[in-house]
């Protein structure tokens, strides 16, 4: 798909990715929606209550928009499991690598038919971190040695695809050794700039290819030689130097959460918004309709109408957001009756599958 000339109100609104409260949108989060056009949406828990009720609602959402949505859930197992009170909770990601590649791979063909049958396009998956000793992100990481991280991320997205499901390795350059919560504060990564490139970044460079976006992280990163304690979604030196640049990433990037307290501690503006657009980002995900969306909105398209480099740097972001949606095959699933039943007995065989490896380990 490319530029269906639209406006350049229709092309800010492609950049964003966008959460809310509920079952389904208000009212007034529906003419919040509508004066936006977001290009996609991001679905939790909050907003899931039955198997038949989250593919109504991915649905709708998929309706309002004339131009395909990214419908997004960030869906791993374990802890980040937003399925589990639709089908039964998946094992987490760690305990997927440590049972083997075959299990995860199992692991990830069933997510795949979770999202598939939820009407999902779009994983923000998967976590391609390193476990590292202390991290918050433990549970979540695949191994701590950068190859093996790779080939299983490879492996959990190659199942993905298979079923049209998009994915998104996070969090570069690397969250691996974040002792604090980017939910409520930012992290500060202190890995030299030589760890980062050789260890850290090594897993998101092998999969450019393979992956449908990378998501930029919420830390800080003192190697990278920024003065100031800046998120990594607002540096250019990460971004667009060394990501862009150096590495030669041509892809799609995505920020983090921007209601995170990473980012509001920091100080929330409309103002930074433009900023994270000028230094390379593609989509702003908001997990709130809130009116700091609106004015995020208003503020990049007063800037954009402004400035000619600003448009410019809209269109760069457009056209990789396009290329991407160009990709989108819809085909309503017949005879979903069944599908839920089918997999959540999957999960269970695979749940019982991975206890067992972990039992048999131990023996010996």
């Amino acid at each position: 798909m490319r530029d269906p000339h639209l406006t350049l109100e229709q092309k800010i609104g492609q950049l964003f990715v966008v959460g809310f409260q509920g079952r389904s949108p208000d009212a007034d989060t529906r003419a919040l929606l509508d004066a936006i056009r977001p290009g996609g949406f991001i679905l939790f828990q909050r907003n899931i209550e039955s198997f038949d009720q989250i593919y109504d609602l991915t649905s709708t959402l998929r309706d309002m928009c004339a131009i395909p949505p990214l419908l997004a859930i960030d869906h791993e197992g374990g802890r980040i499991d937003r399925l589990k009170h639709v089908f039964t909770i998946m094992p987490s990601m760690a305990e997927l690598a440590a049972a083997g590649t075959a299990q995860l791979r199992a692991g990830a063909r069933i997510i795949a038919a979770e999202l598939e049958a939820t009407g999902f396009n779009l994983n923000l998956a998967p976590v391609v971190d390193l476990h590292m000793p202390g991290s918050i992100f433990a549970e979540r990481c695949m191994g701590a040695e950068p190859g093996e991280v790779a080939r299983l991320a490879l492996a959990f997205i190659e199942e993905l695809s298979k079923r049209g499901i998009f994915t998104c390795a996070k969090h570069f350059p690397g969250l691996g050794t974040a002792t604090v919560d980017p939910h409520f504060a930012l992290p500060r990564i202190e890995r030299t700039k030589r760890q980062l490139q050789q260890e850290d970044t090594l897993p998101f460079v092998r999969l450019f290819q393979h992956a449908d976006m990378l998501m930029m992280s919420h830390a800080y990163y003192h190697g990278f030689g920024d003065e100031k304690p800046i998120p990594a979604f607002l540096s250019a030196r990460i971004l667009d130097g060394f990501l862009r640049k150096k590495l030669g990433y041509k892809g799609l990037t995505i920020t983090d959460d921007l209601t995170m307290g990473a980012v509001t501690s920091f100080g929330l503006t409309p103002e930074l918004f433009v900023r994270a657009l000028e230094a390379g980002n593609d989509l702003l995900l908001f997990s709130q309709t809130t009116p700091l969306l609106q004015r995020a909105f208003t503020t990049i398209l007063a800037a954009a109408r402004k400035s000619a480099v600003l448009r410019q740097r809209v269109d760069e972001s457009v056209e990789r957001i396009l290329v991407l949606k160009g990709r989108i095959e819809y085909v309503p699933l017949r005879y979903r009756s069944h599908l839920k039943t089918r997999i959540t007995r999957q999960i269970e065989k695979l749940r019982k599958s991975v206890i067992e490896v972990g039992q048999r380990a131990v023996t010996v």
